[in-house]
Formats: structure tokens, sequence, C-alpha cells
């Protein structure tokens, strides 16, 4: 009994073969009897394989294990196998899948005692779908590391509503949370973010307008002690306090210094406020007393104004009315209203004023009898004058003029002795009176004026003329004088009297020595006539000239002896006939180049009539050539200035007609002038407006656009032109200087950004250059940042080309790298793929068993997608017919264009013409990983299969 037990068969799982023990964890044990677990965790903590403890470990398949094993495991590799299925099962790349009341459970033992790493939280939080895990796993990971980053990345690669609306509640920073707007799932996430934006800004503007507000109140305060007034200043001072109170339970955002120095400076001020208004508020309360007693007296004044009227009106009712008056009650109204008057607030002086208007009262009372008889008088000279009608010449005016200032005289007489208190009838009819004869004598006093004035100036002429000896004019001038000098008035006569009997003495004398002087002095002009038809001058026209002089000077002689006078005159006719006849033939002559002339001004008057006709054709046809046409019209007006005398009716006749007949032309050309002129000085509004627009270079384009719309007007005229352009130049010299200090602030502007621009550059490529590692997440935070401050800088206007370049080189830099590390990996998947392979094709008797190849470090390397196809492929158990696998690999070799052997020449060509016909049928593109996969799929692996891998490895491995 004792030697059966001692002899007993050891079970598989603790045979001395690590791969007899690990097919004994595959075949043997089982997960679901307690005693098998013991055993499978006792192999796991225990075994001297490490792919015993790895097979035990895939056995249990349980996360908790894995977990466990990853921290407390005495092997190496075992923790890292552990730990890579745990990141598999967190990045939801394994079998196994967590619940989600597992995971929660998992991060509430994490936040008691944190097993996991940030990485791998991290891993967890980026394939979790989970709203409120993901939350939980942010928590967590945000107590390790606190980075603005990581709420970028997750609120980024995370479009669910709950984490971001999470995620935004952690934010406080405006450009964090505008760069979040960006990546928002939906619109009430956006508006969310937008709203709070809003809030942080305006919580951050409110101190500095609360701050404004309380120092522009202090501001008004302190400028109340220059107020002058102190009312004003009183009404102000009470507004202020109001909003100074108003503002006080708001101060609390303020720093406790700022509230205190403002409430320091407002009690200040309050302090001199109330020292400086002190003798001010006293004379206000003065200034009130005094206004109640003005007003008072205003108000008494107003009373015994209206008083008084009304017992003027009563007594003048009574007077006219012709009623009994009752004196006593008159005289007892009267003494009452100077009792009331005496007894008012007015001053002496003031009240003097009401007691002579009750004095005068008083004796309009005692005159009644004899204001009735003026009234009747004031009636009879309001019918008087009535009658008479006005002047309506110089003739009537001073005589009728006199009756109506005698008329005046009366009535003034009268309003004297009624004491003014006549009907306002009468008063009316008495103004209207006034008024017509001031109005119907204006204008004959106006004239009769002009005439005193034109009769001092002639008899001033005259005195002139005589000193001057220039005799004949003067009796002319005084017969005006003499027959119109009665129309003056007798003042203006007056005036004038002094010099109208010198001139009148003189002309008298004058009139004696007339016939003395003109009698030899015209016989000596008779021979003077007498010589020049003897001896005629060579020019004509002196001779004609001199003619005309005898004959003007004759004239001016006068009259001769009145027996001599008629024969005198008659040969002196005579005479100048005689001397003027060869002037004749000569101007006769004359006479035919005027007519030539005629005839060429009528041609020029012609074509300047076709030329009208042809404006209007233009017209009418909208085709006017306005340069064309002035050009004819200025050579049209120099013809007619350089064309030859005609006779001097005929040609004011002609010039105003060859001025009517290119009126048209010249308005025309006006009118496109002034449009001309309209249209640029319009411009030159626009231009002005221009100078305002902050945009500086919208507004040089527009000033361009001006230019070209500048030259395509024409021409506004000689004088408007010039002044047009000049203006219109300086105004877009203005604009060019403000483009080109516009230009000078950009370019400063942009230098400064450039320079920041490069500065980040330069630290992404130090952070590039720093990095030690390949690895694809380093550098697509890498790049990352370098697209950042690549849309910064497109962003920026104008765009830093040069910088933009160099990020984009740097972009481009990082992709190759990822695509290098991309092509790293996977050639090293190819090679453990294939290393697999051989792996298994050199296992003995070919049974490389599923948990062997999961347990491979080989198959840890793989990727996913391959781990699953060797898994398949493992678990195929029948092999491949006949040469098919053969000819698959030929086939990935003609599709790579790799070599294959010599002696499958003949096969390789049937393989390549098979699949020329397959390609012609199908136009997919070649794919070598589903080709490989086909190859693995086609069954079994052997070891004579071991130089179709070695072929295929050289195509995949290269």
């Amino acid at each position: 009994m004792i030697f059966s037990t001692l002899f007993k068969t050891k079970a598989k799982w603790q045979h001395k073969d690590a791969t007899t023990r690990i097919a004994a964890i595959n075949d043997e044990l089982s997960t679901t009897n307690s005693e098998q677990q013991a055993i499978l965790s006792m192999l796991i903590k225990e075994d001297g394989s490490d792919l015993v403890r790895r097979a035990a470990l895939i056995k249990l398949a349980c996360f908790d294990r894995y977990l466990e094993e990853s921290k407390t495991n005495d092997q190496d590799k075992i923790k890292q196998f552990a730990a890579k299925q745990v990141h598999d099962i967190l990045s939801s790349e394994h079998s196994i899948v967590l619940s989600a009341e597992q995971k929660k459970a998992l991060l509430s033992q994490e936040s008691e005692k944190p097993s996991l790493t940030t990485a791998l939280l991290e891993v967890w939080l980026a394939n979790e779908e989970d709203s409120d895990i993901m939350i939980e796993l942010y928590e967590q990971i945000s107590v390790r590391k606190s980075s603005t980053n990581i709420l970028l990345q997750t609120f980024s690669q995370k479009q669910d509503a709950k984490l971001q609306a999470y995620l935004l509640n952690k934010v406080e920073d405006v450009k964090v949370l505008e760069k979040l707007a960006k990546k928002v799932c939906d619109k009430d996430i956006a508006e969310q973010i937008f709203t709070k934006i809003s809030a942080i800004e305006e919580a951050i503007e409110k101190p500095q307008k609360l701050t404004k507000k309380v120092q522009l109140i202090l501001a008004k305060l302190q400028a109340l002690k220059d107020v002058a007034d102190y009312g004003d200043y009183k009404k102000r001072r009470s507004i202020l306090i109001q909003q100074w109170q108003s503002l006080e339970d708001d101060l609390d955002i303020l720093t406790t210094e700022k509230i205190n120095a403002f409430n320091e400076k407002y009690q200040s001020i309050m302090m001199v406020l109330d020292k400086l208004f002190i003798a001010k508020a006293e004379n206000y309360q003065q200034q009130i007393i005094a206004d109640k007693l003005a007003h008072d007296k205003q108000q008494d004044k107003k009373t015994f104004t209206q008083q008084l009227n009304e017992i003027s009106q009563a007594l003048t009712t009574a007077v006219f009315s012709s009623d009994k008056l009752d004196e006593a009650a008159f005289k007892a109204q009267l003494l009452s209203l100077h009792t009331a008057i005496k007894n008012s607030v007015l001053n002496t002086s003031e009240q003097s004023v009401f007691i002579d208007q009750l004095d005068e009262l008083s004796k309009r009372l005692g005159k009644i009898p004899e204001i009735a008889e003026s009234v009747s008088q004031a009636t009879h000279l309001i019918s008087k004058i009535s009658q008479l009608s006005l002047p309506k010449s110089l003739e009537e005016l001073n005589t009728r003029q006199q009756t109506y200032t005698d008329w005046l005289k009366s009535w003034h007489d009268i309003e004297i002795k009624t004491t003014g208190i006549l009907p306002a009838s009468i008063i009316d009819a008495q103004k209207e009176i006034v008024n017509t004869w001031q109005a119907g004598l204006k204008p004959l006093q106006h004239k009769q004026k002009e005439t005193f004035f034109q009769h001092k100036k002639k008899l001033q002429d005259i005195k002139r003329l005589l000193n001057n000896g220039k005799y004949k004019v003067c009796f002319g001038l005084f017969k005006g004088v003499k027959e119109s000098i009665s129309f003056l008035s007798n003042h203006q006569q007056y005036q004038l009297q002094r010099d109208f009997d010198q001139v009148s003495e003189k002309l008298a004398e004058l009139s004696d020595w007339e016939h003395y002087i003109a009698t030899p002095r015209k016989q000596e002009l008779l021979l003077s006539i007498k010589a020049l038809v003897e001896k005629p001058l060579d020019n004509l026209n002196e001779q004609a000239a001199k003619v005309k002089q005898y004959r003007n000077t004759w004239i001016s002689l006068g009259h001769a002896d009145e027996d001599i006078d008629k024969q005198l005159n008659n040969e002196f006719n005579q005479l100048c006939e005689q001397a003027f006849a060869p002037c004749r033939s000569f101007y006769a002559e004359q006479d035919k180049l005027r007519e030539q002339h005629l005839i060429e001004r009528q041609n020029i008057l012609t074509n300047a009539l076709q030329l009208v006709e042809e404006l209007n054709q233009a017209k009418a046809s909208q085709s006017i050539d306005y340069k064309k046409l002035d050009a004819k019209l200025n050579s049209l007006q120099h013809q007619w200035n350089t064309s030859g005398e005609v006779d001097r009716n005929h040609y004011k006749k002609l010039q105003q007609q060859f001025k009517n007949a290119i009126a048209p032309i010249n308005e025309a050309i006006r009118a496109f002038q002034l449009s001309n002129t309209e249209q640029k000085q319009a411009l030159i509004i626009k231009a002005k407006a221009l100078i305002n627009n902050d945009e500086v270079f919208t507004a040089i384009e527009s000033a361009k656009q001006l230019q070209q719309e500048w030259r395509t007007i024409g021409f506004a005229g000689k004088k408007q032109e010039s002044a047009l352009w000049n203006e219109f130049r300086s105004i877009n010299d203005q604009l060019f200087a403000l483009r080109d200090q516009v230009k000078s602030e950009q370019q400063a502007a942009q230098k400064n950004q450039q320079d920041i621009f490069e500065s980040q550059l330069s630290n992404i490529e130090v952070t590039l250059n720093e990095s030690g590692s390949l690895d694809n997440v380093a550098l697509e935070k890498v790049k990352e940042l370098a697209q950042q401050l690549l849309n910064e800088v497109i962003a920026t206007k104008p765009v830093i080309k040069t910088v933009a370049v160099r990020v984009e080189a740097l972009i481009k830099k990082i992709s190759q790298l990822q695509s290098n590390v991309k092509a790293s990996k996977l050639k090293q998947n190819w090679i453990s793929l294939f290393d697999l392979l051989s792996l298994q094709v050199n296992q003995d008797n070919c049974r490389f068993s599923l948990e062997q190849l999961q347990a491979s470090s080989q198959f840890q390397q793989l990727t996913p997608f391959w781990q699953k196809r060797s898994q398949e492929q493992i678990k195929l158990s029948q092999a491949v017919a006949n040469d098919t696998r053969i000819d698959k690999t030929l086939e990935i070799e003609i599709l790579a264009q790799a070599d294959s052997p010599q002696e499958l020449a003949e096969q390789r060509m049937k393989v390549q013409v098979q699949l020329m016909q397959d390609q012609m049928l199908s136009a997919s593109e070649v794919d070598l990983t589903d080709l490989l996969v086909e190859w693995l799929m086609l069954g079994r692996l052997s070891k004579d299969e071991i130089p179709l891998i070695k072929r295929l490895e050289k195509i995949y491995c290269q």
C-alpha cells in the first residue's frame, strides 16, 4: 500500500517537460474546478517556465488575475505579458470584455488604491464609450496628471455630449474655451461655451467698468467745487450721491485696497465740498428770500397795474357813454388803491410810480367835460383829413404835405387835453391815417430828396464848368435846374438858394459876352478850313478827322453877331463839304472792302449755323465729340476775330447773329464742362470720404478706381480743371501717405508676429530633436503642435509665408518620420509573423498548439489582425492538396515581381497566364496582404513548406 502510493505516477501538470505541462494546462485543468483553479494559480506563481505560467494565465482568462500578475509576478516576462493583456482588454482589443459594473468597480478600487498606470488609464479612456466611466477615468487621470492638453485631447476625441459638458465645467480660460468651440459635438455644447465665454469676459470687464464708473462719479464730485451757482451745485451733488450709493453694493468685486482707496477719496471730496460751500449755502438762503421778495413785488405790480387799468377803463367808459359818473365811488376806489400801494412790499420809488398814476386819474376825474369836448374835436379832425387825397406828384407834394403836418399838430394838442383816454376806435382810425399818409408821402419825399441832390450837384457842376471856361453847356444845365427847383420843399430851396443866385448872375453876364467872343473865333476858323480845302492832307483819315474837329469847334463857339451869324454858318458848311470831298472816294473803296469782309463774315456765320446743325444731329444720336466740337468753335471764333472791318450797322447785326449762332454750341460745351465739373466734384467728395475710412488699403483701391473714373471724364473748363485736379491730387496724396504709414506699422507688427511664430517653431523643433523615441504617439503630439502653429500662421493676415513654409516642411518631416516608424513596425510585424511560422513548422510533429502560439513572444509582437489570422491558421487540420500552395506562392512572387526558383519556370508561366486571364476578368487591385492570408488559409502547414515560407519571407520582410 505504501509502495503503491510512493510509486504513483505524477500528474502531467507536474511533468518535468514544460511542453507537457502546457498541454496538461490546456487539456486537463479546468477553470470551473476550485482545486484545479488553485493549481493554475500555483503554476502562475511558481512554475519555472514563463511559457507555462503564460499558458496558465491564458487558461484562467481573468482580467483581475492579469492585473494582479502584472504587478506581483516575480518573472518580468509574465508581468509584461499580463500587462499587455490588461492593456488589450482596456483598449477593447481582447476577447475578454469588461462589463460596465466591472469597470466601475475597478475605477472605485483604483481611486482608493491606484494600480493602473496613467498611460493605461489614457488608453482606456481613448477606447471607452460609456459617458459616466469616461468622466470617472478623466477624473482619475487629471488627479495624477493635470494638463490642459489632456482636456483638449479628450474633448476633441470624445464626441460625447455628457462628457463634453462635464469637461466644459472644468475650464475657465477663454482661449481654451475658444479651442473647445471648434470641437463640439452638438449645438447645445457650442451655445454653452459661448455663454461661458461671455460670462467670463463680462466678469473680467465688470471690475474695470465699475472702476471707471466710480472714478467718473468721484471726478464729477471733484468738479463741483468749480460750480458757481449753489442751486445747481446742490442738485448735481444730490444726483451724484445717489449714483455713488447705487454702486456701493457692487464694490465687493474690487480688491479691499481699491475699495478703501475709493471710500477715502469720496469722504475727502465730501469734506472739501462741505467746507467750500458753507458760505455759499448761506448766500443761497438769502437769495431764496430775495427771490421771494422779488416775486411778491412782481405780483403786487401786476395787481396794481390791472386795478389801475380797470379804473381808467371805467372812467373812459363813463366819459364816452354819457352816463352819470359816481365821483364819490371813483374817489373811494382810488383811495383804497392808494392805501394798498402804501402797505405793499414795494419800495418808495416803486410805490411813487403807481401813486403818480392815481394822481393822474384823479386829475382826469376833474376834467371830464373838457375831455368830452376834445373827443368831439378828434372826431372832426379824423373826418377832415379823410376827405383829403394823397399827393400824386411833386407839384402837389409841398401843399398837401403842409396840410398833413398841420393836422398832426392839431391832433397832438387834442391828445394832451384828453390825457390819453380817447376811444380805441378813434385812436385806431388816427393810426391808420398816419400809416396811409406816411406810406403815400414816402416815395414822393424820396423822389424830392433825389431831385434836391441832383440840383445841388448840377449847380456845383455848372460852377466848375464856368471856372474851366466851358460856358455853353452851362446854359442847358441851368435851364433844367431853373424849371424844377420849385418842386423842392421850402427848406431844400433855401439850402440851394445861394448857389442858385451865384450861377444865375454869372450866366446872365456870360450871355452878353457870347456874341463878342464867338464872331472873331468863327472868322479864324473859316480861314483854317479854307486852308485845308486848298492844301488837303496826304492821310485822308487825318483829313476827315480834321474836318470833324473844326465842325465840333464851330458848334462849341455858340452864336456870332446876329447880322452875320447866318452868313458865316453857310460859308463854313460849304468849306467843310469841299474839304471832305477827297475823303469820299477813299471811303468808297473802304466800303467795297467792308462789303467783301461782310461776305466773309456771312460765310463764317453759315459755318457756325452748320456746326449747330451737326451738334443737333449728334445730340439726337447721342454721339457728341465735345473735344472736336470745342476745337471747331475755337477755329470759328478765331476766323471771326481776324476778319476785316465791316459797316458799323452791319457789324452790330452780324455780331449779334454770330453770338446767337454759336450760343447753342457754347451752351452745350458749358453744360458738358459743368457736368464734368459736377462729376469731378462728386469724385472729390468720395475721395474725401475715403480719408476717414479705417480700412486704408480698401480706401486705396477705391481711390485708384476714382482715378480711373477721373480719366474718363472730359474737360471741365480752363478755370475749373486745374483747381479740381489740384484738390483731387491733394486728397490722393493724403490717402497714399496714410497707406505708407499703415504699411510701416503693419510691417513692424508682422515682424514682431514673425519673431513670435519663429520662436514657437524653434521650440517645436527642439522638442522633436530632443525626443529620443520614435513612438508614433509622441510624433503625433509634436505634429499636432506644428499643425496648430500652422493654423495660427495661416489665420494671421497677411500670411507670413517664410514661417508657413518652414512649418509645412516640419509637418512633412514629422509625417515622413511617422511613415518610417509605421514601416518599421510593419516590417517588424512581418518578421515576427514569419518567425512564428518557422517556429510552428519546426515544432515536433507539427503539433504547435493554440496555447503555445499565444504564449510565444513572436505572437505577442503581432498586430491583433495577424494574431487572429495566426489563431485561425493553427486551427486548420486539413493538409494542402497537391501543388496549390506552391502555385499560390508563385502567384505572390509574380504579383510582387519577385524571382522564383529556375526549376519552376514552366509552372510559373502557367500561373502567370492564369493570373492575366483573371485580372482581365476582374479589375480589382492586388493586395499582397490578402494573398498571404489566402496562402495561410489553404491548409495546415508542414515542414516541407519551409522553403516556401523562406521565399515569401524575402518578399514581405525586405
